[in-house]
């Protein structure tokens, strides 16, 4: 029987939103007023180089989270360009902090599904995170007032890996004291959120974003497109739960 239900968070919970532009100019702003000048093409190369979500460039077959600070100091050190600590850690802070004063949306049904969800089943997320961490990300939820639907909330720059290493899936059982027999998971992700979920031999449901579609080579256990349609998935199983 299930127990609990753990979430991703991009394209599950929030919405996605991107600031890299924002991030970009920051980048762009510290090296002109340090006397280098940089074009937007080789800005964007560079950049898009060292800060997409899981570097294309550099095989990370262990899935190590690839920190903030780390992905700075790469793309200074592409450009030739040395700079202070101090300087490194205020871009670091600079770039982290953003989502705080422009959040993402939540998506449709979020706050429906967590309310029929929470009496009857414990809640969790485990989420990846690219630059901004996870007590940024927690602060954002409080501020949505759906922070404390998650009795445990696991973030991979705090485990040090991204999913799907059995880690992450581990860290959030061990603390919701339950056998993945008795989770299910939600994402969107097939190679992160889907693939983790069925190896550690939970449940897994798969979000399809508009104009996705599954190859076949991982095959989640149930398909959505909105996140109330999980409470349908609940009550045809005939599981304990809600009955909205």
């Amino acid at each position: 029987m299930i127990e609990a239900i753990t979430f991703d968070l991009w394209n599950t919970i929030f919405q996605n939103k991107s600031y890299a532009k924002i991030r970009k100019r920051l980048i762009k702003k510290f090296l002109e007023e340090n006397g280098v000048k940089i074009s937007n093409a080789k800005l964007d190369k560079v950049y898009n180089k060292n800060f997409n979500f899981l570097n294309p460039t550099v095989k990370n077959e262990q899935f190590k989270h690839i920190y903030t600070q780390t992905r700075i100091n790469h793309m200074f050190d592409e450009l030739q360009f040395e700079v202070e600590i101090e300087a490194i850690n205020k871009i670091n802070d600079d770039f982290e902090i953003l989502m705080l004063d422009n959040p993402p949306l939540l998506r449709k049904g979020v706050i429906y599904t967590l309310t029929a969800l929470s009496s009857d089943y414990r809640i969790g997320m485990i989420s990846d995170t690219g630059i901004t961490p996870g007590r940024i990300i927690r602060e954002v939820l409080k501020e949505y007032n759906v922070l404390d639907f998650f009795e445990v909330t696991v973030f991979s720059d705090e485990t040090g890996f991204y999913k799907p290493h059995p880690i992450a899936f581990e860290t959030a059982l061990s603390q919701l004291d339950c056998s993945p027999r008795d989770v299910m998971h939600v994402g969107d992700l097939l190679d992160t959120d889907i693939k983790g979920a069925i190896n550690y031999e939970m449940q897994a449901v798969w979000i399809r974003i508009s104009g996705t579609y599954n190859p076949g080579v991982i095959v989640p256990d149930y398909e959505i497109t909105e996140l109330p349609e999980i409470l349908e998935i609940v009550k045809k199983l005939n599981l304990k739960g809600p009955n909205p």
